[in-house]
């Protein structure tokens, strides 16, 4: 999990950043962004410190890291997806974490999970505008939700080689 904190918490971060900077959505989406980016640094911050000070917890833990995530990327990609476009990358996230966590089922089940609220998302931002959004556009959101599983399936596969590579070496 270090390491998924190590590269996808600065990369999360300045999805945010640059969202705010460059898009200036209006103030209450800009501190609602921010305050939730806070958050969820501070959370994996603690999880990367304190996950193996639990080890009779390491299940579950490993269950919140998967959804806690999941949750924060949804809103982040909520609140910011209508001002900057890349927000649906958050959405890739949790899939790896739970590729590298858990089994491929889980896996594709949270990439499934992951890929359903991209669709939803263009659904409610079509709503909202009250005019649809165009056959263009929801090929592009359908793409980007395929990509998901695939991506998740794809680091699955390396984590699990990555195993058996671990595993012949060590007999």
């Amino acid at each position: 999990m270090n390491l998924l904190n190590l590269y996808f918490t600065p990369f999360a971060a300045a999805m945010v950043v640059s969202a705010v900077y460059f898009s200036e959505p209006d103030a209450t989406t800009k501190y609602l962004s921010f305050a939730l980016l806070l958050v969820s640094l501070a959370v994996n911050h603690w999880f990367s410190k304190n996950t193996y000070r639990f080890v009779g917890w390491a299940g579950r833990l490993k269950v919140l890291q998967v959804w806690l995530p999941f949750l924060w990327s949804a809103v982040l990609a909520y609140l910011l997806m209508p001002y900057w476009a890349p927000m649906w990358l958050l959405l890739t996230m949790p899939p790896i974490i739970a590729a590298v966590n858990q089994g491929r089922w889980q896996t594709l089940a949270t990439a499934g999970a992951c890929s359903a609220t991209v669709l939803a998302l263009l659904w409610v931002y079509q709503l909202k505008m009250e005019m649809p959004l165009g056959e263009v556009m929801w090929a592009q959101g359908f793409v980007q939700a395929a990509f998901i599983p695939v991506l998740a399936s794809f680091v699955h596969e390396l984590a699990q080689t990555a195993l058996r590579m671990r595993d012949v070496a060590s007999r």
